[in-house]
This record gives structure tokens, C-alpha cells and sequence, in this order.
């Protein structure tokens, strides 16, 4: 039965490709949020409790880590020109996250004023993975974690690189960069489908936000 829940969220999320070709790659609806919604209903309408669904969600859950360490692919193509601007790209990087974090957990300091939702507030332009262990280490819900890093995604993915376009600042390195650090690796499916320099940078800023987060999360909350 556990490997039942496995294949049904491969199928779902197989379904939700079809559905994101079908309307042009529109980012209103990646993938991985058809995904969820077909998986959430058919929880809904069978009664299956989460824990029961996680006893084959977690073959996948552990696959998380290894697919973001199969991003050094297009990283690798272009790592002979970032290190010629790792500088900028540092600053870009830790400014950029460290924005985000703050942002988030004044206003949800201010507007839900509850401790543990802030902290879990704090990791949501990480990486699922580590959002979640985060978010578990600093006293956060981690269900809720997951949900975050996904608004956060389909929402930066969505609005980044039509925003820089705007401002003019719609270089491929800036939308890269800028994908990675606010929007992981849904940003980062993103910057694929925009070109390869767009995802190198995207997945090079996920990883390092990710990291910086890590370390510096738990000492700071």
C-alpha cells in the first residue's frame, strides 16, 4: 500500500505536466502545484490521514536532497564565469536572502503575531528539504514549511521575470539570481525553461540561499 501513495503522486504530477504544456507553460499552474491539488483531493474524498499517505511519500520526501544536487549540471556549464564575479554574486546572494527573511518575519510578526508561524514564515524561500529541517530545529510546523516554500514559489515564479522586465534589470545572470534566491527550486524550473545561463545562476543562488539559511537561521531565530 505505501508504494501505492508513491505512484499517485507520480502519476499526479504527471498530469500536471501535461496540463502546464497544454496551456502554453503558464506559470498561474506549474506542475508541482496541479500535483498537490490532485493528490489533497483525492486524500480529501478517500479520509486517508496525512500519516498514512506518508508511508509512501516518504520514498519521494528522500529523494528531495539528490535532485537538488543534480542541479550542479547547468551550474557546471558556466561556474569558469561566476568565479570571476563571485564577489557581486556573494553580495547579491546574502543581501538578497537576508531581505527576504527579514521581510517575512516582520510582517508576519505584525499581521499574525504568532511565534510559531513567524518562524516558519522565515524559511520560505528555501528549498522544501531544508525548509523543513529548519523549520523543525527552530520549534516551526513543517507541514506548514512545505506549503510556504510552494506559495512562495508559484508566486515568484510567476512574477519575477515579467517585474525585472518592467525595470529593465531582465538580464539572464539578475533573473537567475534573482529566481534562486526568492523562489528555489520551483524559480529555479523556471529559469530552465528561460535558458541555460538562467539556470545555471538560478540553481547556483538556490543552493548558496539555501545553505546561508541553514547555518544562519537557527542562530539568528
Amino acid at each position: 500500500m505505501p508504494l501505492f501513495w508513491a505512484m499517485l503522486t507520480i502519476a499526479a504530477f504527471t498530469v500536471g505536466q501535461h496540463v502546464y504544456r497544454l496551456l502554453g507553460n503558464t506559470a498561474f499552474l506549474p506542475p508541482i502545484l496541479t500535483g498537490i491539488i490532485l493528490v489533497s483531493v483525492v486524500l480529501e474524498v478517500t479520509g486517508i490521514s496525512f500519516d498514512t499517505y506518508m508511508e509512501g511519500g516518504q520514498y519521494l520526501h528522500l529523494m528531495l536532497g539528490p535532485v537538488v544536487v543534480m542541479l550542479a549540471v547547468p551550474l557546471y556549464q558556466f561556474i569558469h564565469v561566476m568565479k570571476k564575479e563571485w564577489l557581486r554574486i556573494s553580495l547579491a546572494i546574502s543581501l538578497g536572502s537576508g531581505t527576504t527573511v527579514a521581510v517575512a518575519v516582520v510582517m508576519a510578526h505584525l499581521w499574525i503575531g504568532n511565534d510559531p508561524i513567524t518562524v516558519t514564515m522565515s524559511t520560505k524561500s528555501v528549498t522544501t528539504p531544508v525548509a523543513v529541517t529548519v523549520s523543525e530545529q527552530l520549534g516551526g510546523i513543517s507541514a506548514l514549511a512545505s506549503a510556504f516554500v510552494i506559495i512562495t514559489g508559484v508566486f515568484g515564479a510567476l512574477m519575477i521575470p515579467p517585474l525585472l522586465k518592467s525595470v529593465r534589470l531582465d538580464d539572464p545572470k539578475a533573473i537567475g539570481l534573482t529566481l534562486g534566491v526568492c523562489a528555489h527550486a520551483i524559480g529555479t524550473s523556471r529559469a530552465i525553461e528561460l535558458g541555460n545561463q538562467q539556470a545555471a545562476y538560478s540553481a547556483m543562488a538556490m543552493t548558496l540561499t539555501a545553505t546561508l539559511h541553514a547555518v544562519m537561521l537557527p542562530w539568528i531565530m
